[in-house]
């Protein structure tokens, strides 16, 4: 499917089997280098690139989860998978960082981010 197809139904699993349950969508950000620009004192432009890991700006559900084992959890493949489109994206030798904020009117966890020495997209 996939092309200009977007949406439906998103999942998030971990190495270890367990999904957890998303709210909303997921934001990629799938380059392993940030580049800016740097105007030198002759009026020209050079560039700066950065590295920077592969991410996913994730939004759970608040279903009880222990965050704190969550961010300290070893490394993993960790797989976001999009059911309508058919396309997955794995973050390879990752892990779960950021701050996370659980609001209870609504039951959501925001606050994460997958972070991933790699990336690969699959299917679509």
């Amino acid at each position: 499917m996939a092309g200009r197809d977007f949406g439906g139904e998103m999942r998030l699993r971990l190495q270890d089997g367990r999904n957890m349950t998303m709210r909303g969508a997921f934001t990629l950000g799938t380059s392993g280098v940030s580049s800016e620009s740097v105007t030198n004192q002759n009026g020209s432009v050079s560039r700066i690139s950065t590295p920077r890991p592969r991410t996913a700006e994730i939004t759970l559900e608040d279903d009880g989860t222990d965050h704190n084992a969550l961010l300290r959890a070893d490394r993993q493949d960790i797989y976001l998978t999009e059911d309508l489109t058919g396309v997955s994206h794995i973050f390879i030798n990752a892990f779960i960082s950021g701050d996370p904020r659980v609001n209870r009117a609504n039951g959501e966890t925001t606050g994460l981010m997958i972070e991933g020495d790699g990336y690969e997209r699959r299917g679509g």
